[in-house]
């Protein structure tokens, strides 16, 4: 971080101390979500969070630059973790309105179904069936990774890809409160849609079945029934949209991205159909409004 005119070495060491209990204080963030340490013990999540918000409050108050990396990361930390509490309002958890559309969009024909019969076999994995779980977790590095990207190589438009993408999540996060949902491999166990499977716990299991139980149990299990909408589908349309007026040349690569990511969540018995495009639609109302919440700059050339 370059020295700002006049101030000395010494004044820039409680600086840097700052910026260094900054990051750490990121960093514990980061790594206490893919573990089950705010689960098991509830009061350091919201504890942390109010401890990060003391450290970087100078950020917010003076409204530098790097403020942008404390939105992204305690926004998702606190989306985190109250989407565990999510299903945990009483409202009925639905599963039969979603298997409809799905089946009317169809034409009676569930599509999950019908690409599980044909392609997926329980005592027989295939390498497609690795390449969609490793698509389906590329989700957890693929949005992070464009934000140290974009914040790197595109400095003055990082403000709206944090607002695009945490948006994004905060949108399926109020659905998620109002419309709690059962992923189709939930709806096959229960028998509502019989003859889905969850095939991430097949490949899962065939790979490192103790590795597998322990992320599934930090990032699934506090609420399983957070279908509607598909925030796979809604995060990585939202990379499409930010490039689509900032990157051109990359935003071909991201909507294929997209499109698969979406292939591969309704093989592997993640998401509806209705859900891909219900959080498609959610990152397209994030992109509307980021358009008119931060100046346009310059689109890349080429």
């Amino acid at each position: 971080m370059a020295r700002e005119p006049g101030v000395t070495a010494t004044a820039a060491r409680p600086e840097r101390l700052l910026l260094g209990i900054q990051i750490i204080a990121l960093l514990l963030m980061a790594g206490t979500v893919a573990t089950k340490v705010w689960q098991d013990h509830t009061w350091f999540g919201f504890a942390l969070v109010g401890v990060t918000l003391v450290v970087w409050a100078p950020e917010i108050r003076f409204r530098r630059e790097r403020v942008w990396w404390f939105a992204y990361v305690a926004g998702i930390f606190v989306y985190t973790l109250l989407r565990a509490y999510a299903d945990e309002t009483g409202i009925p958890v639905r599963t039969q309105y979603v298997i409809s559309i799905d089946q009317s969009v169809f034409l009676g024909t569930d599509p999950i179904v019908w690409l599980q019969q044909r392609f997926f076999d329980p005592v027989s994995l295939g390498l497609h069936d690795y390449l969609s779980v490793a698509v389906h977790w590329s989700f957890f590095i693929a949005p992070h990774l464009g934000a140290v990207l974009v914040f790197l190589y595109r400095r003055t438009l990082f403000p709206k890809y944090v607002a695009m993408i945490a948006g994004t999540m905060y949108l399926a996060l109020l659905l998620f409160f109002l419309l709690p949902t059962a992923p189709p491999w939930l709806a096959g166990q229960t028998g509502a849609l019989p003859g889905a499977f969850r095939v991430m716990d097949f490949v899962g299991g065939s790979v490192d079945p103790d590795t597998y139980q322990s992320f599934y149990a930090s990032l699934g299990e506090p609420n399983s029934v957070a279908a509607m909408p598909s925030l796979h589908q809604g995060v990585t349309f939202a990379m499409y949209l930010w490039a689509r007026d900032h990157a051109p040349r990359l935003a071909p690569w991201l909507l294929v991205y997209s499109l698969v990511m979406g292939a591969a969540l309704m093989y592997l018995g993640e998401h509806y159909l209705a859900d891909l495009a219900v959080g498609m639609a959610c990152a397209g109302v994030l992109w509307l409004a980021a358009r008119r919440w931060f100046s346009p700059a310059p689109t890349e050339t080429g």
